[in-house]
């Protein structure tokens, strides 16, 4: 199995010496010249920044999988659909024709189809026919669109009459790919795929391509369709987050999680803020497949188990990724100097400068809220045990090695685009100098409340478990000691 980590480790540096040469301009490579089957990709900077992150993800999910499908046997025939899944993405976000993005466009959603329908159980059957049959839908829409744009070059006239109906073709055929309302129904379906694929699919491949797509044609984009974009993400943001707010499978969680941010981009595309959606792309697919791999974690040494309420009793050999889950969480809220805030903070901006009705500003308003609402609740399942396990949770040094790499890549990944030293948007640097101070406030604020929840953890953990059981294996009676100490020590963690 270690050529495929060789062979994604080989096209990540084959990407990296191509950014180093589309730093300021473009490179196209021509396979044929022929008028349909034109085989034409370019690559330019932000395709190849996408791919950068993409391979990155891609290379981390491959050691995920030694760890989580070590004990299955149709290993080899998994990660060759996998490899060809990352290879269709690939040709989507480089392909500058017809032919290039209908191939890419159909490998896609074929080969997720084999991924889901990898454990081959009557869960895995209905979500692998769901995420097909949905996502075929879309694949009409966009035939249709490719369709109706090449006849109606033949006159300028039809070709302004219909300029709107491509506009809803190829917003419909990014809707169902995107799995954006009312096409939202296949994504928490397809939770009955391995962990890794759920990484994969969630973070920066099969949920991204709606959005790519509709990237491709900025040019088609009038006011209407950007509104009616708008509206779309804004209630999958809305409906995603409630739906996370009720879940119980912690899995199912994440993958709401993925759901209401990209209903975030499909918003910010409905702004005009083409490339600040793609930088919360770029930034979503570094932390989502983090975030991803530590939940397969905790059900990998839970037996299989994915109810949340069920995860009360972890072991402590844990601690590690509990950690990285907790940074992962922070940038999916988007908190200070983490690379969530470098495109949230513009994207919060930009809609409450802008004119919009007080029903559509509460409605994203409460969207955004909610995500701090079910990241608690993600977080709380976690965090929340006073016992040990009688297990024992184990991992490996390469897997925590390279999860630990992309979790700080998740948080100064971004860095350069801000132009600034610190991890802050721009736009900080042309306002006023108490807006950084309130943040930093904020902030301090949040620090104190958090400590103060710890140590109420502490002081119940302290008085109910380790002091009564010390006192049990004293020699000699410590009846007064006991009645002393319990003043002291309340007297001090009472201050928090």
């Amino acid at each position: 199995m270690n050529i495929y980590i060789f062979f994604v480790l080989f096209c990540f540096l084959f990407v990296v010496l191509i950014l180093l040469f589309t730093s300021w301009g473009m490179v196209t490579v021509c396979f044929s010249d022929w008028y349909f089957f034109l085989m034409k990709m370019n690559f330019y900077m932000n395709s190849m920044m996408f791919s950068l992150v993409l391979f990155l993800v891609v290379f981390s999910v491959i050691i995920f999988c030694l760890y989580y499908l070590d004990s299955e046997i149709n290993t080899g025939y998994f990660m060759v659909i996998l490899m060809i899944f990352v290879l269709s993405m690939f040709l989507l976000n480089f392909s500058s024709n017809i032919f290039f993005m209908l191939l890419s466009w159909d490998i896609l959603g074929i080969s997720s189809f084999f991924l889901v329908l990898f454990y081959n159980n009557w869960d895995s059957c209905s979500g692998a026919m769901n995420t097909v049959l949905t996502n075929r839908i879309g694949d009409f829409f966009v035939f249709l669109f490719f369709s109706v744009l090449m006849f109606s070059s033949l006159s300028f006239k039809v070709m302004i009459q219909i300029y709107l109906i491509l506009g809803l073709l190829l917003i419909l055929g990014g809707f169902t790919k995107s799995a954006q309302f009312p096409f939202s129904g296949w994504l928490p379906k397809a939770m009955s795929a391995p962990t890794p694929v759920s990484a994969l699919v969630h973070s920066s491949t099969l949920v991204t391509a709606g959005l790519i797509l509709i990237m491709n044609f900025t040019f088609i984009m009038n006011s209407k369709l950007n509104f009616i974009v708008l509206l779309a993400g804004l209630l999958t943001m809305m409906f995603s987050s409630l739906m996370a707010l009720a879940e119980q499978d912690m899995k199912k969680v994440v993958a709401l999680s993925t759901l209401s941010q990209m209903g975030f981009a499909m918003l910010t595309l409905g702004l005009g803020l083409y490339f600040i959606s793609l930088i919360h792309l770029v930034s979503h697919a570094l932390f989502k497949s983090c975030l991803f791999m530590q939940v397969g974690v905790f059900i990998h040494n839970s037996f299989n188990q994915q109810d949340s309420r069920n995860y009360k009793m972890l072991s402590e050999n844990l601690f590690f990724i509990q950690l990285q889950m907790m940074v992962t969480l922070f940038c999916l809220c988007g908190l200070f100097f983490t690379s969530g805030a470098v495109s949230k903070d513009l994207i919060l901006e930009y809609f409450f400068f802008d004119k919009f009705s007080f029903f559509l500003s509460v409605m994203f308003f409460m969207a955004v809220f909610l995500t701090f609402m079910y990241s608690y609740r993600l977080f709380n399942s976690l965090m929340m045990m006073f016992n040990n396990s009688i297990t024992i949770g184990h991992g490996t040094l390469l897997m925590s090695f390279f999860s630990g790499i992309v979790v700080f890549l998740s948080i100064n990944f971004l860095w350069w685009i801000s132009n600034n030293i610190f991890i802050v948007p721009t736009v900080y640097l042309y306002v006023d100098f108490f807006v950084p101070l309130m943040f930093v406030g904020i902030l301090l604020v949040l620090i104190f409340m958090g400590l103060k929840y710890y140590f109420f953890v502490i002081k119940y953990k302290f008085l109910v478990d380790y002091f009564p059981k010390e006192s049990l294996f004293l020699p000699i009676s410590t009846l007064f000691f006991d009645k002393g100490a319990d003043k002291v020590v309340l007297f001090f963690l009472n201050f928090f």
